[in-house]
């Protein structure tokens, strides 16, 4: 999964017709557990999906509100659609079915 930054998200956001975004923090243990699981799903489902680390760049906070980490955001078209802050492997593949479509 490839780290992003303030400087190069939004490049990926509108560049990628659908992508997720995994926004966690290198002190959050339940960020490191979640993150292969996230890269799984997204790979079966066939989504792009990037990180970035919240604490390293902290423009990101101005662009979406957290509701708590590990938190993912799908993206359409360069636009936010939905953001959850989730760590059950059934729970992710359910937003990201529906995120789908």
């Amino acid at each position: 999964m490839q780290e992003l930054s303030d400087d190069t998200i939004m490049d990926v956001i509108e560049k990628e017709e659908i992508v997720l975004i995994d926004f966690f923090a290198s002190w959050c243990g339940a960020c490191r557990v979640a993150a292969p699981m996230f890269e799984r799903v997204a790979r079966e489902f066939n989504i792009p999906i990037f990180k970035i680390d919240v604490e390293k760049n902290p423009k990101i906070k101005e662009m979406v509100t957290l509701p708590g980490l590990p938190s993912v955001g799908g993206f359409k078209n360069g636009e936010p659609q939905e953001l959850v802050s989730i760590t059950k492997e059934e729970g992710f593949r359910e937003f990201v079915q529906k995120f789908k479509g």
